[in-house]
C-alpha cells in the first residue's frame, strides 16, 4: 500500500505540474515561475536563499528562473551593502501578473477539488503536513 501511495502521489504531482503549465501559459509563465512568483506576494520580499529553502529546489535552479521573471520585468532586486543577502520583490508588473496567474490557478486548482467533500480534503491535507514534517 506504501509503494502504491507514494507512487501515486509522484504521478499526480508531475500530471499536475504539467497541466498547470498549459494553463499558465495563457499568462506567459510556467510552473517554477508561478512558485516564485506566488512566494514573493506572500512574504513581500525575500532572499535566493529564502526562496531555495521555501521551495527546496536547488539553488542554480531558481538563479536561472529568477533571472527569467527579471528579464519579464516581474521582479526586481532591491539595493543592498552586501550582495549575499539582497533581496527581491515583485513589480508593478509582477503584482499585475500575480493577480492574472492567481485567477488562472484558482480555476484549475477548485475545478480538481469540485465534488470532493471538506474531510476528505481535510485528511488529505495532514496527511501530507506528516510526511513532510517526517522529511525535515
Amino acid at each position: 500500500m506504501s509503494q502504491r501511495f507514494f507512487q501515486l502521489n509522484m504521478q499526480f504531482t508531475r500530471t499536475f505540474r504539467k497541466k498547470l503549465n498549459e494553463h499558465l501559459v495563457e499568462v506567459g509563465l510556467y510552473y517554477s515561475q508561478w512558485s516564485i512568483v506566488y512566494y514573493l506576494k506572500q512574504c513581500g520580499s525575500a532572499t535566493l536563499v529564502e526562496i531555495t529553502n521555501y521551495l527546496d529546489v536547488e539553488k542554480p535552479t531558481i538563479s536561472r528562473t529568477v533571472k527569467r521573471l527579471e528579464e519579464q520585468q516581474l521582479i526586481e532586486r532591491l539595493p543592498s551593502e552586501d550582495k549575499r543577502e539582497r533581496k527581491m520583490q515583485l513589480t508593478k508588473k509582477g503584482l499585475e501578473m500575480y493577480e492574472k496567474a492567481y485567477d488562472v490557478v484558482n480555476k484549475f486548482e477548485q475545478s480538481l477539488l469540485a465534488e470532493i467533500p471538506e474531510t476528505e480534503m481535510e485528511a488529505s491535507f495532514r496527511t501530507i503536513q506528516q510526511l513532510r514534517d517526517k522529511l525535515k
